[in-house]
């Protein structure tokens, strides 16, 4: 899927925008969890192959991070 598909523009993009905003008015927390996920998938949709890298990027970046601010 590309960000100029017929598919991101008018099926992914505002499936997840409005229930970006919907959760958001529940929890922010949530509603940054669902774009983590969301952006988890338009990832993987292109080659689920590197989902694995992507979390282990992420993962690495997390603990790095966590540990400067002991």
């Amino acid at each position: 899927m590309l960000f100029n598909s017929y598919a991101f523009i008018f099926l992914f993009l505002p499936v997840t925008a409005a229930l970006y905003f919907l959760i958001g008015r529940c929890s922010h927390d949530l509603a940054a969890l669902w774009l983590a996920l969301a952006s988890l998938f338009f990832y993987g949709y292109w080659n689920p192959a590197y989902l694995p890298l992507l979390l282990i990027s992420v993962a690495i970046n997390f603990i790095s991070d966590s540990n400067l601010n002991i």
